[in-house]
């Protein structure tokens, strides 16, 4: 056969000589086989006769496009194409269509249609009647059937090719049901952070501890700072008390020493005088209560305020620290998840290489074990052709799959930016509350202060009477 290259087989197929019969010789010979013709239009069949010299009898050309199938009597042509008038040949030619393996099933269908859909109602009922759904099945293409066999029968030739659509489209629905499962099984690996989950981390969890533990101590400060604050004061009260009464009982023994002198009748001027200087003096003590109680308010009202602002300035700084370490746990988390991602795709591709590999090397043994395959360049030329169709076939294995990759990775990042998004809309709403409840706390605060420098010093003089 001549044509394209691939199409072009010489001086493979030849008969044994005929010895003792040469006027009608039998040739009893296994079937000349070519199973596949790529361009059928541009191929020619060459049929020649030699005789026991070597020499040429007759030879015959003939178009592919232009045999016809059944017993048919060939009359040979010399070499410069002119006919013979003795030398025919009479052989079976048989023309099939060429069937690539796995479409025998689809060839069937298309053939006999009402069988197909027969046998598909009845599958159907069965799965139906044994509670299956149909749908949570997907289609695999078997590898070998009896019916695939049929597409390559013996004959002569064997004309026209089929383009494998219906092949790559079953095989994207079976490798799409796949990618689904591992779809699934990747979006496990990489699961999606909330910022509750981020909260629950031992280093944020951890900064938090750590504040509470600030915030503490500085309550304890302040506690001190009061408490040494109100002693002062009580201190102060007590002496001021103590001074006061002190004056009032030197006057009143005073008072008494002058009536056990003179009698009570004859110190009736010394009594008022007494009472006089006693009122004066109570009166002064009041102004000097008044006075020192005005300012030790005062220095526990900037005492309160200094430690509010204290407070509140060591809590803002903390909550801009959560803020900080959310979004800085978030980025840490986001990077960790898109090298998960690529180890995946790493691993998916290291996978799909080893079993492309695995499958041409199966392949190409099978087709070395094959032994209805006779010589050597036959089984060169479906080596040959099961290269090229692997190649093609690998590749656009591998383009899906980088194209599976790139919009798991593209989703990732969306997913990513849409969750950092949300972590910072949380934090200017985590900053506002905050700043919403210091303006509360600060007037509660202030009225505390002066509600609690005036308790401090009326409590240590509260013995004082008029």
């Amino acid at each position: 056969m001549y044509g394209l290259p691939t199409d072009t087989i010489r001086k493979e197929f030849r008969t044994r000589m005929v010895m003792n019969n040469g006027l009608n010789p039998a040739y009893n010979e296994e079937p000349f086989v070519f199973r596949k013709v790529i361009l059928p239009d541009l191929a020619v069949l060459r049929i020649a006769v030699y005789d026991d010299n070597n020499k040429l009898i007759g030879q015959r050309i003939l178009p592919l496009d232009g045999l016809q199938a059944g017993y048919r009597h060939i009359s040979l042509r010399n070499e410069g194409n002119k006919p013979l008038s003795l030398p025919t040949i009479f052989c079976q030619i048989i023309l099939k269509t060429y069937v690539p393996d796995g479409f025998g099933a689809i060839v069937d269908a298309l053939s006999d249609p009402k069988k197909f859909l027969t046998i598909a109602e009845k599958r159907a009922d069965q799965m139906k009647a044994l509670g299956i759904d149909t749908n949570d099945i997907a289609d695999v293409p078997s590898g070998s059937s009896k019916n695939d066999k049929k597409g390559k029968g013996k004959g002569d030739t064997v004309k026209a090719s089929v383009t494998p659509q219906a092949s790559s489209d079953m095989a994207q629905s079976s490798n799409a049901a796949q990618n689904n499962i591992e779809n699934k099984k990747d979006s496990a690996l990489v699961p999606h952070v909330s910022i509750d989950e981020l909260k629950q981390m031992k280093t944020y969890l951890k900064l938090i501890k750590k504040q509470q533990k600030e915030l503490g101590a500085l309550k304890k400060k302040h506690l001190k700072d009061q408490n040494t604050m109100q002693k002062a004061h009580c201190g102060q009260m007590e002496k001021m008390v103590s001074l006061h009464d002190k004056d009032k009982t030197s006057l009143e023994k005073l008072l008494e020493k002058a009536i056990k002198k003179r009698g009570e009748n004859n110190c009736q001027e010394l009594k008022k005088e007494t009472e006089d200087k006693i009122q004066t003096l109570l009166n002064d003590h009041k102004a000097k209560v008044k006075d020192i109680t005005a300012q030790h308010t005062k220095e526990w009202s900037e005492l309160s305020s200094s430690h509010s602002s204290e407070e509140q300035e060591i809590k803002d700084g903390h909550v801009t620290q959560q803020c900080e370490h959310l979004k800085k746990l978030l980025t840490t988390v986001q990077e960790q998840q898109t090298v998960q991602l690529k180890l995946i795709h790493e691993r998916q591709s290291k996978e799909m290489r080893a079993s492309q590999a695995k499958m041409s090397m199966e392949n190409s043994k099978a087709i070395s074990q094959d032994k209805s395959i006779k010589n050597k360049a036959e089984r060169e030329r479906r080596v040959r052709e099961l290269n090229s169709s692997n190649t093609k076939k690998f590749l656009d294995e591998r383009k899906r799959l980088a194209m599976k990759q790139q919009k798991e990775m593209e989703q990732l990042q969306k997913n990513q930016r849409e969750q950092l998004e949300k972590l910072e809309k949380f934090n200017e709403q985590l900053l506002k509350s905050h700043h919403a409840n210091k303006g509360v706390q600060g007037q509660g605060h202030a009225a505390d202060g002066e509600a609690g420098g005036g308790d401090g010093p009326q409590a240590c003089h509260s013995g004082v009477s008029d």
